[in-house]
Formats: C-alpha cells, sequence, structure tokens
C-alpha cells in the first residue's frame, strides 16, 4: 500500500512505538513540510522528531513534494489547514497514493470531498496486527497509547480494541 502520511499521524505512531513497523511494511511518502514539521520538535527535545531524521537517513520513506503550490495555499484558506496538512492532501491528489494517512479533522474532511481514500493511526495499528507485523499485545499497548496522545472518539478506541482481540 502507497500513502502520504502528515505529521499528526507521524507523531501519533512514533509515540505508539509503531512508526518503524509501519514504514518498513507500507510505501510511505512524507511531504517535505511535513518532515521540517515534525524536525523543529527536535530543538525540544521531542523523540518522534529524532526517529523521523533517523528514518528519513535509513531511507524508510520517500521525501516529497507536491507540484501545485496553488492548490496547497488554496487548501490551507478554504479549510484552515497547517502547511503541511496541505500538502499531504495535494501530494495524494497528485500522486494517486493508495491513502492519505490521517487523523486530522480538516484533513479527513478534504480527502472525503477529494475522493481521497483515508487511513489513520487505529487501522494502521489494527492493519499492522492483522498482517502479523505486530503482536496482539504490542497493537493494543499502541491503541492505549493513541488513547493518551490523541483525541479519538472512546468507541473508537474500544472497537478498535476489539477488533485485535477477536480479529
Amino acid at each position: 500500500m502507497k500513502m502520504v502520511a502528515d505529521a499528526c499521524t507521524i507523531i501519533l505512531l512514533a509515540k505508539a512505538g509503531i512508526l518503524e513497523i509501519a514504514m518498513d511494511s507500507f510505501d510511505v511518502a512524507i511531504p517535505e513540510e511535513v518532515y521540517n514539521e515534525v524536525a523543529e520538535g527536535k530543538a525540544h527535545g521531542a523523540e518522534d522528531a529524532f526517529l523521523l531524521e533517523r528514518l528519513k537517513n535509513n531511507k524508510k520513506f520517500s521525501l516529497v513534494i507536491p507540484r501545485n503550490k496553488f492548490m496547497v495555499e488554496k487548501i490551507m484558506m478554504d479549510f484552515s489547514m497547517g502547511k503541511g496538512e496541505a500538502a499531504a492532501v495535494v501530494f495524494a491528489l497528485e500522486a494517486k497514493t493508495d491513502a492519505l494517512a490521517t487523523d486530522n479533522r480538516q484533513g479527513r474532511k478534504v480527502a472525503r470531498i477529494n475522493n481521497i481514500p483515508l487511513i489513520g493511526s487505529i487501522s494502521i495499528i489494527t492493519g499492522l496486527c492483522k498482517m502479523k507485523k505486530i503482536a496482539k499485545g504490542k497493537a493494543i499497548e499502541a491503541i492505549e497509547v493513541l488513547r493518551e496522545e490523541g483525541w479519538f472518539e472512546e468507541y473508537l478506541i474500544e472497537e478498535a480494541k476489539e477488533e485485535i482481540s477477536h480479529g
């Protein structure tokens, strides 16, 4: 599966201890703006920023730049989105990726409007478990991190745990 990811999803997957496994399991593209946004965390000692830098140096993902700068700016203005999230949406459209990996509410809205297939952190974790890339226990732990670090509806967390446990 080829996907383009935004900063929110990258950070959440890193905190959940799943980012590197996801990048080993999927063809991941990250817009340069998203990379820079996450990398800013190095100034504050953010582990996810240092992990993403290592993954970049190890060529675990493709660093991309959307061609249509006007569309990036328009999406930013129309949907009150950051440049990284807008760049991820535009690249997903341009490259016709299999999915846009975002947990951002506005990013998901733009994707639905433009018929871009969506995937979020929860689905990536459950998918990795189904693919036997991570054990059920690791998947449950990762979902619990999302509960703590994210802003997911409780029913989504519980559904994911149920799917992992019985799937």
